[in-house]
């Protein structure tokens, strides 16, 4: 909402309070019931001072707020994201659903995203489908300036945890299953019981 021009935050603001609106070319106004919903990542108190954005339409907008934190602070976020572009973004490319491993996510995780945001991410994710090939996703594909981040310290703090939490996730699917290894590894979305016995012997996950 913080780009729009000027002339055209004059139309919107008519048109909410108006509730109307008349096409281009048109004689006759058309009633419109709407609600808005506007994003910016722009100070709009700043713009609102700097006669950039209108305060009128500020104000009219500024009824509820929600204020999402840059996700350099909301750093729990990472692995969803990473997870989430994975799956649309294979699909997009038409290849297998890539898993990425314990060591990599924690580099992921421990990076500060402090440039372009989830923006960058994303472009961060498709370097890593494109690099793994056929393969899936290690700390070996991580591109130099997220991997040689000074983040060294917590990236191994993060591990650990994922670990413990990878290994808690996998035991009780298990247990769901009663043990049985494929069709643990179907509920798992792994594409088959031996990727599943690679990563419980990785955790120290015992059969039986």
């Amino acid at each position: 909402i913080g780009e729009l021009a000027l002339p055209v935050q004059a139309k919107l603001l008519r048109a909410l309070e108006a509730r109307e609106i008349t096409r281009l070319g048109a004689e006759k106004p058309i009633p419109v019931l709407a609600r808005v919903v506007a994003a910016t990542h722009r100070d709009l108190d700043a713009d609102v001072e700097a006669k950039r954005f209108r305060q009128d339409l500020y104000y009219r907008l500024n009824v509820h707020i929600l204020k999402v934190p840059p996700l350099r602070e909301r750093g729990a976020d990472v692995a969803l994201l990473v997870n989430h572009f994975l799956t649309i973004l294979c699909d997009r490319f038409g290849v297998r659903r890539k898993a990425i491993d314990d060591g990599a996510m924690a580099v992921l995780s421990a990076y500060d995203w402090s440039r372009n945001n989830v923006r960058e991410l994303r472009n961060i994710v498709e370097r890593l489908i494109i690099a793994a090939g056929d393969g899936n996703i290690g700390p070996d594909h991580i591109p130099p300036e997220i991997a040689e981040h000074d983040g060294d310290a917590q990236a191994t703090s993060l591990q650990e945890k994922r670990a413990e939490a990878e290994r808690q996730i996998i035991i009780d699917a298990l247990e769901r299953n009663d043990g049985h290894v494929t069709n643990t590894a179907r509920e798992l979305g792994l594409s088959d019981h031996a990727s599943l016995l690679k990563i419980m012997r990785r955790l120290g996950i015992r059969r039986g």
